[in-house]
């Protein structure tokens, strides 16, 4: 008897494809859009997805391993239509600073980057990315975007890579303050319900200014800003120009200009 060749280590490569896979509602569609996979490859992909879920069909309880994330057991016809309400909270805030959205289940990441934008007051001037389930996204405009690392955000959509209520993913902007955002599925709002396209429904708390040094930079410049006694009130008062009201926060203004992004 002939022992079994072993297979090859899967390539970095060849298990972000196997993530995407399992994560996406339509996997033709998720093949059609990476035209680079070899027969070769999606032969690797297919033998490695089998032996993951050989304890499964041995009924032995449910496949496991890094490269296999939880997902999803929705069909991918339910979500055509319907919407997410989204909580995103600024990490770090005290008190936290964040805010719920309705954006369509569908919506691209590269969309739902100028919704997060929008809603929390940033102006897009840094680099960004989204992290679900262990995979990065981010624009390809940028040097630091490599296909070893970073998936294209304009090929994907929310729905594909979140599906579930209470599903957690991670947004973060300016790479040097490290804006991290975390962000919540709290409900899947069923197309029958018509909900707004796009809206803000609550939030609280001002976004703090740009290039302030993150969250830390941005509680010690409002520690500055009230005392005008402190050494760095002149020269963090002029860079500001004027003193941030760290409770303003207009959701009605923010719904206006969500229902200007397409």
């Amino acid at each position: 008897m002939t022992d079994k060749k072993p297979s090859a280590p899967m390539s970095k490569k060849t298990q972000r494809i196997v993530k995407l896979l399992l994560h996406s509602d339509n996997t033709i569609a998720m093949l059609a859009s990476h035209p680079e996979i070899t027969a070769q490859e999606l032969e690797l992909v297919i033998n490695e997805a089998l032996q993951e879920l050989q304890p499964l069909l041995d009924g032995n309880g449910p496949a496991g391993g890094p490269i296999f994330p939880k997902r999803s057991r929705r069909g991918p016809s339910r979500f055509v239509g319907d919407a997410y309400q989204l909580k995103i909270t600024l990490r770090g805030s005290k008190p936290p600073i964040w805010r719920r959205l309705v954006v369509p289940a569908d919506i691209k990441l590269s969309v739902l980057h100028a919704v997060i934008q929008t809603a929390m007051g940033w102006h897009g001037v840094h680099l960004h990315c989204f992290d679900i389930n262990g995979l990065t996204f981010q624009s390809p405009d940028t040097e630091v975007f490599t296909e070893d690392n970073a998936e294209d955000e304009r090929q994907y959509q929310l729905c594909d890579l979140v599906n579930a209520p209470k599903a957690k993913f991670s947004y973060q902007y300016d790479f040097g303050d490290d804006w991290q955002h975390n962000i919540v599925v709290e409900k899947i709002i069923p197309a029958s319900a018509q909900p707004p396209t796009m809206a803000c429904l609550a939030g609280k708390g001002r976004c703090p200014p740009e290039d302030c040094g993150g969250i830390h930079g941005y509680y010690h410049l409002l520690e500055v800003l009230r005392n005008p006694h402190h050494p760095e009130f002149k020269d963090l008062s002029e860079w500001i120009g004027e003193i941030p009201d760290p409770d303003d926060f207009d959701c009605a203004k923010v719904s206006v200009l969500l229902s200007s992004i397409g």
